[in-house]
């Protein structure tokens, strides 16, 4: 059995794939960059860290400039605090590829 992690390298997606590879299913681990990625100043990417301590696969996905143009004219407008997390959610499931 084989699965798709998404992984930012925060607590909770870190938790998450861990619970899935302790069930002795294969993960490949998949990581949206955008100019919000939460990768330190220095380039350290968080994801990447906790991929190569898991010994799994990560893939690495960039938004670009398509999804500014996302988050400066959502088409499903904003959510509390100026959050358009439906329209992202809607670009990173499309296959962009």
């Amino acid at each position: 059995m084989k699965a798709l992690g998404l992984l930012s390298g925060g607590l909770d997606s870190t938790l998450a794939t861990k619970l899935i590879l302790d069930q002795g299913i294969d993960v490949v681990a998949l990581k949206f960059t955008s100019p919000f990625c939460t990768c330190d100043q220095k380039g350290k990417c968080f994801a990447a860290d906790v991929a190569e301590r898991f010994k799994i696969p990560l893939i690495i996905l960039h938004k670009g400039e398509e999804y500014l143009n996302v988050i400066r004219n959502p088409k499903y407008g904003y959510g509390s605090g100026m959050n358009p997390c439906i329209d992202c959610r809607i670009f990173m499931s499309r296959n962009n590829s």
